[in-house]
């Protein structure tokens, strides 16, 4: 069977039913593509297949018209599709997938009696679809017609719930996340490789995306592979820590910093890495800041255990950082979580951060200083929480001194 995701997660179904129990919910109703591929491992396309989870009796994935292929893969067997557009007939994509979930509910015997449904009703931060170009809400119109649909039905938002399951991976997602970051490591490679004096940002980038996208997907069961690779060259790496990172056609000079910020995505699932390289040999101050940088996030890492809070995991790195006097240039907190969305809610790492690390926990570690006119400095690592230590599931080499 292809995809590293398609195959049955007993250890995820087991705390998925668990969590439902517990909080009283007959069935979960579920669109968005990576709470979908994170109970089948299908992951939509298009983005408005649904995903309906009884406590009791056979789960059933309803995809869009077209998209049969992949959902039968899934190990969940009962597999139906809709359509609502025709050349003739311009259609309503709610009133068609609601009429065949109500079809899948009234088979069930969910149906005409008092039930209490989960559903995604407070996701607004949500992950892309392989497709990438438009991204598909659970908003109102959804809502409203679930309650008009099931009168009988008590309506409940089973967002929080969900960040808590997928925070802590099971054995089979840490295996297909160990994967993911192996494709990070031909990403990484692929930049060192590529990074050169007179190249520019987006060639560089560009080579960066073309091999990752080559090479990964059929990578080890990887079916669907989608990379973005940001690239930022010289004083514009002070920069690097606004949410808009791009590369330009800026050419790379001899000496200066090149920033790569990695974000790959294999069969539903995301890893999130940062590297600074040279074309050629670095000026002293940036190489006193990379060595900075890099010794904070060790100290953070040997930190990492289960049961340690975020929070002070945080401030290792950040107490390290201010001792060497570049305390003022911390821009950002240290780290997410990172699963079948690539921030993770759970946990966060950061000074104010309530969470504490459990085991298989995995989150990015990514200390960074940003001087301003200046350079910037990020490196940034997956890691998987165990009982003592941390596990890098990232290897590539995180300084390279030309």
């Amino acid at each position: 069977m292809n995809g590293i995701t398609y195959s049955r997660d007993d250890e995820k179904i087991s705390k998925i039913k668990t969590t439902m129990a517990r909080e009283g919910l007959d069935v979960l109703v579920l669109r968005l593509p990576e709470n979908v591929v994170y109970f089948s491992g299908y992951w939509p396309f298009f983005g408005v297949s649904y995903l309906v989870f009884p406590l009791d009796g056979e789960p059933c994935i309803i995809s869009h018209t077209g998209e049969e292929e992949y959902a039968s893969k899934s190990w969940i067997k009962d597999i139906r599709s809709y359509g609502w557009e025709t050349p003739e007939v311009m259609g309503n994509y709610l009133d068609a997938g609601i009429n065949v979930l109500l079809e899948v509910l009234k088979d069930r015997a969910l149906v005409g009696r008092r039930v209490r449904i989960g559903i995604e009703a407070s996701a607004e931060f949500i992950a892309c679809t392989y497709n990438r170009r438009e991204a598909w809400s659970v908003g109102v119109p959804t809502i409203e017609m679930l309650k008009q649909k099931l009168r009988d039905a008590e309506i409940v938002d089973f967002t929080k719930s969900l960040y808590a399951l997928r925070s802590i991976k099971t054995e089979k997602e840490v295996a297909i996340l160990r994967i993911v970051n192996e494709l990070a490591d031909v990403g990484l490679e692929s930049f060192h490789n590529a990074v050169d004096e007179g190249r520019t940002e987006a060639e560089v980038a560009g080579e960066v995306e073309h091999t990752v996208t080559a090479e990964g997907t059929g990578f080890k069961g990887v079916e669907k592979c989608i990379v973005t690779a940001f690239v930022m060259s010289g004083q514009r790496t002070a920069e690097a820590y606004k949410m808009f990172n791009n590369h330009t056609n800026k050419k790379i000079r001899k000496g200066e910093p090149v920033l790569l910020e990695l974000n790959i995505c294999a069969d539903g699932y995301w890893s999130d890495t940062t590297r600074v390289f040279f074309a050629g040999k670095p000026e002293n101050g940036v190489r006193r800041i990379l060595e900075t940088v890099l010794e904070s996030q060790e100290a953070a890492i040997d930190s990492i255990r289960d049961g340690a809070m975020a929070s002070e995991v945080c401030n290792v790195a950040f107490k390290y950082i201010r001792e060497r006097g570049l305390g003022l240039y911390i821009r950002h907190r240290l780290g997410h979580g990172i699963g079948v969305h690539l921030h993770e809610p759970i946990p966060a790492l950061h000074i104010a951060s309530p969470h504490s690390l459990r085991k298989n926990m995995v989150h990015s570690v990514e200390p960074g200083v940003y001087v301003p006119q200046s350079y910037g400095i990020r490196i940034e690592d997956m890691v998987l929480v165990g009982n003592n230590k941390a596990e890098l599931l990232t290897k590539y080499p995180r300084v390279i001194l030309n």
